[in-house]
């Protein structure tokens, strides 16, 4: 496991908001190069987070996808 992504791992861990969450997908969307396992399942994080963000109240169903995809995004910075 490379430095950078241990690094990241070890963020993700910490992580308790979604717009930590969307901060953090945001970010490794701009340094990881595009067509990575890392930088498609942030991308699809920060799809899913995009709209929703700066909104007060969400949907369950929108936040349960953005969990699921974080916690793929873990995943993958994990192994």
């Amino acid at each position: 496991m490379s430095r950078q992504k241990r690094d990241w791992s070890e963020v993700a861990a910490e992580i308790a908001s979604y717009r930590q969450m969307y901060n953090f997908a945001r970010e490794i969307v701009e340094n990881v190069p595009v067509g990575t396992g890392e930088s498609d399942a942030a991308s699809l994080l920060v799809e899913s987070l995009q709209e929703i963000i700066d909104k007060p109240i969400a949907a369950a169903k929108q936040l349960a996808r953005a969990r699921r995809r974080f916690e793929k995004l873990k995943a993958l910075l994990a192994a």
